[in-house]
């Protein structure tokens, strides 16, 4: 009774959830920075190509799967372009999306301290396939079907300031709040995609020659949901792998740990939930991989993410 009761509740917060944020949402935020902000495009001394996947709650019947694949690098000294593409599935819920962004960037000073604004735009398919078996008793005009299947177009901006050892970051996504279905029946709201606010931190000390810290912070804030927090410090052992932890204000943390051979670069996260669900899954996962892709175009600019 215990489990079905869960599996009911769990359905009903990832189908609200879903509609309401739209956006990735992973422990390494660190590594694929275009995905949260589109002024990180044209940012690095290089050109990253990042595939990432996040299976949570595994063995939970329904539970969210993302991948996500980027790209993006520098046009010249002031421009930026990137892209993205994105699959997220909840229980019946899927969503496929197709990004695009720009970014200009304005040099400050002569350590390389740069500015950049950005612009994306976004296509996304929103699929909600409610099979009979998975519908409550009796006919409810909340759930139609043919009501949660659509295709979208919004848009996203942001600011970026970063150098050497440094970045600050503020993005918002879903600027347009683009309307999901018409309203279905009486007393039924329209579903909109609300806007996402994200900010992220991060500074990276140097302890020695061989050792390095890197404190960040995320911060995540949904129209209509309270604001959520990821703190995260990771620390670098001769730019040759690293290892990390991670604090959540959604009752949550993680460990990392991620090592480079050659251009190739491997990251692992495994999240703990504290909270009733923990009973019922084998934990959160994530897997990413990407790769430094030499440009000359790129080379002009200052990178963060050196590992």
């Amino acid at each position: 009774m215990m489990k079905k009761i869960v599996i009911i509740l769990f359905f009903v917060t990832f189908t609200q959830l879903s509609t309401a944020q739209q956006n990735p949402v992973f422990s390494q935020y660190f590594a694929n920075e275009i995905a949260y902000n589109p002024a990180v495009a044209g940012s690095k001394s290089y050109n990253p190509f990042i595939i990432i996947t996040r299976q949570q709650w595994l063995g939970f019947k329904g539970a969210p799967l993302t991948a996500n694949i980027s790209y993006h690098g520098a046009l010249n000294n002031r421009s930026g372009i990137g892209g993205s593409v994105y699959h997220d599935r909840t229980g019946e819920a899927t969503n496929s999306v197709l990004e695009f962004d720009y970014a200009y960037h304005i040099p400050l000073n002569y350590d390389k301290v740069n500015l950049s604004f950005g612009i994306a735009a976004k296509a996304m398919y929103y699929t909600l396939d409610l099979k009979e078996e998975s519908l409550p008793p009796g006919e409810d005009p909340a759930f139609n079907a043919s009501a949660f299947n659509q295709f979208l177009a919004d848009a996203s901006s942001g600011l970026y300031l970063y150098g050497k050892n440094f970045y600050v970051g503020y993005s918002v996504l879903n600027m347009l709040q683009s309307k999901f279905n018409k309203e279905e029946g009486k007393g039924f709201s329209t579903n909109n995609l609300h806007r996402n606010y994200m900010g992220m931190l991060g500074y990276r000390y140097e302890f020695n020659q061989d050792i390095h810290f890197e404190p960040s912070i995320l911060v995540r804030k949904t129209e209509n949901l309270k604001s959520e927090y990821d703190f995260t410090t990771r620390v670098f052992f001769r730019d040759a792998f690293w290892l990390g932890a991670s604090v959540k204000t959604n009752s949550s943390a993680s460990a990392l740990v991620g090592f480079k051979s050659g251009k190739m670069h491997i990251a692992y996260a495994y999240d703990h939930y504290f909270s009733e669900i923990t009973s019922y899954q084998f934990g959160t996962h994530e897997l990413s991989i990407s790769f430094k892709i030499p440009s000359m175009m790129s080379q002009r600019h200052i990178s963060f993410w050196s590992y």
